[in-house]
């Protein structure tokens, strides 16, 4: 008993506040879907109670604190870890639990003999078939290549089924957007690497980040979750899963500088974020035909990108000005005033947004302006292709 909790005190801190949490299909059998787990002696205690019965999950996105979870938001909580997932996909292995959890939500005794041969089928597919030979070594390349970066390698756990988990620690640090900045690094890890088995949901959503927590039995299979290293060949860390022996562990020895790296892409991710959005609502509202038309934020820049470089421009005034644009007004001197929100002319005092501009200079209604920009719109995305 003393020795996991060492663990857990060195893995997750001797006093911490983080969800225990089962899956759902076991809420028929009335087993609780969530609770917390404070200290390395009640986490032990309800693993111990649980483990090859139910999943033992448990959140690590956060740095321990009961305050900063119920903040309930990856933008304003503090994170200490980041996990990546590999998991093998198997349509054999998919299918057998199915059927193994269908009969476990109606009990552990529910047809027992039949979940005993399909737990033992799923046990012959990793440890003899070895299904999760692909996931453990792209886990362990993974690892190698994260070294060369960022000095250590990151801690490495079996998931007693078809994965691995790959773990760094760093200073709780908090973020803009942690699901940005940590699903950028999955991609491009994913894509520059040719990681078949990378699991990127698990990198979407810091809120339902959940792992295995290690020393647990799966439920299914009835492995441990162990630690494991990338000089242990598979047989090794099978051999590890099925009889599990507490190692010592020392967070310092995985701790990186890894949380610099992505506050620098969640910088850019997040502003590259609401440029998207920004532009999404933009388009919007050019095919929604709004008479405000809300999509243009600057009719300055509007106006110059159809009318060239204003004639006067004021490095201490918010508007600049034209020569104005109307067939029906010979402007002998500049009279057209455009600033953020829109024009007026001082000569003819045609006046309005760039909306009512297309109207007033082609004589067009609402629905040939809609329709215009939309045949623009179209344009530009193939352009831009």
């Amino acid at each position: 008993m003393r020795g996991i909790q060492s663990f857990f005190e060195s893995f997750y801190g001797p006093i911490f506040y983080r969800h225990f949490r089962r899956p759902t299909y076991f809420e028929k059998i009335k087993f609780r879907i969530q609770f917390n787990v404070e200290t390395p002696k009640s986490l032990y205690l309800h693993v111990h109670h649980n483990s090859g019965n139910h999943p033992c999950l448990i959140h690590t996105y956060d740095h321990g604190s009961r305050g900063n979870l119920k903040r309930n938001s990856s933008e304003k909580m503090v994170f200490d870890r980041v996990f990546l997932d590999f998991d093998v996909s198997n349509h054999e292995v998919k299918k057998i639990k199915n059927e193994l959890t269908s009969l476990r939500s109606l009990g552990l005794k529910h047809e027992k003999s039949r979940q005993d041969e399909l737990k033992d089928q799923l046990q012959d597919l990793i440890t003899n078939e070895k299904i999760a030979e692909q996931a453990i070594d792209e886990a362990k390349y993974f690892s190698v290549k994260f070294k060369e970066t960022f000095g250590k390698y990151p801690a490495l756990f079996f998931s007693g089924c078809k994965g691995c988990h790959a773990y760094t620690f760093f200073k709780a640090t908090g973020f803009k957007n942690l699901n940005l900045a940590v699903s950028w690094f999955a991609e491009n890890v994913k894509k520059s690497y040719n990681q078949q088995t990378m699991d990127l949901s698990v990198a979407q959503d810091a809120q339902a980040r959940l792992s295995r927590i290690p020393y647990s039995k799966h439920q299914l299979t009835g492995l441990t979750v162990v630690p494991f290293s990338i000089e242990d060949d598979y047989d090794e860390i099978i051999m590890k899963s099925l009889h599990p022996h507490i190692e010592d562990f020392d967070r310092v020895d995985f701790q990186t500088d890894f949380h610099k790296h992505l506050q620098k892409i969640d910088l850019v991710e997040t502003y590259n974020s609401r440029v998207k959005s920004a532009n999404r609502t933009t388009n919007k509202a050019r095919l929604g035909g709004s008479k405000n038309f809300k999509g243009v934020h600057d009719h300055r820049a509007f106006f110059k990108s159809i009318l060239g470089k204003p004639v006067r421009e004021y490095p201490n005034k918010e508007y600049v000005m034209y020569s104005c644009p109307f067939q029906d007004h010979d402007d002998k001197k500049p009279s057209f005033r455009v600033h953020k929100k829109g024009y007026y002319c001082y000569g003819c005092q045609k006046k309005g947004n760039y909306w009512q501009f297309f109207k007033d200079y082609h004589g067009w209604n609402d629905e040939q302006v809609r329709q215009h920009f939309k045949t623009e719109i179209k344009k530009n995305i193939i352009d831009n292709n």
